[in-house]
């Protein structure tokens, strides 16, 4: 195995089972950084800081309606599609598509994301509109922390297309495109609820 293939294509480098295994451990380590963080799941793509804290089964009661909503939505469609599609093949890619995501919150942790945003804030409300209070080392990290986060979230989608395209054995780009917007659709639909 190459490492080059595991990153373009995890889903048919590896067995189902290394697949769940893997997804069960990044859903479960990852639900507890979010918890540790004080931040919640709010959508597949993002999070937020509720006002009270929250416990680490609400963490996890959560994150795993982020996981069956759209393994619920996207096996129907997979079904409908193709009708041998596995459940596991179909969880697999719902496990291991918020692994981008998992890294970002991780990133923006280790470099103190919201105190940089409090400084920006604080720079702001006292008119200093061309931020020159603020470090321009820390602009600069911040700014590639942000491309370094829109290619994550690419790259999120990325593994969605793959990841459906195994399990629905699928060929044709529309109903790549198909499974991004549904699961867009979806996302934003579910942001409303939490």
């Amino acid at each position: 195995m190459k490492i080059k293939q595991l990153f373009l294509n995890p889903f048919e480098e590896f067995s189902e089972r290394k697949l769940f295994f893997a997804g069960t451990i990044g859903f479960l380590l990852s639900s507890y950084f979010v918890y540790l963080s004080g931040e919640q799941f709010n959508g597949f793509m993002h999070f937020y800081r509720p006002e009270i804290a929250v416990s680490f089964v609400a963490v996890l009661r959560v994150h795993a309606y982020m996981i069956l909503a759209p393994l619920a939505l996207l096996y129907i469609v997979g079904l409908i599609l193709y009708t041998k599609t596995r459940l596991i093949d179909v969880l697999n890619v719902m496990l291991i598509v918020p692994f981008p995501l998992y890294l970002m919150l991780l990133l923006g942790k280790l470099i103190n994301q919201d105190k940089f945003t409090n400084e920006i804030d604080e720079a702001l409300k006292n008119g200093d509109h061309t931020l020159s209070s603020i470090d321009k080392g820390q602009m600069i990290l911040f700014g590639v922390f942000g491309i370094l986060a829109l290619f994550l979230l690419f790259y999120q989608f990325y593994l969605l297309v793959k990841g459906m395209n195994v399990a629905v054995n699928n060929k044709k780009i529309w109903i790549s495109i198909l499974f991004v917007a549904l699961y867009f659709i979806l996302d934003v639909g579910i942001q409303f609820y939490f």
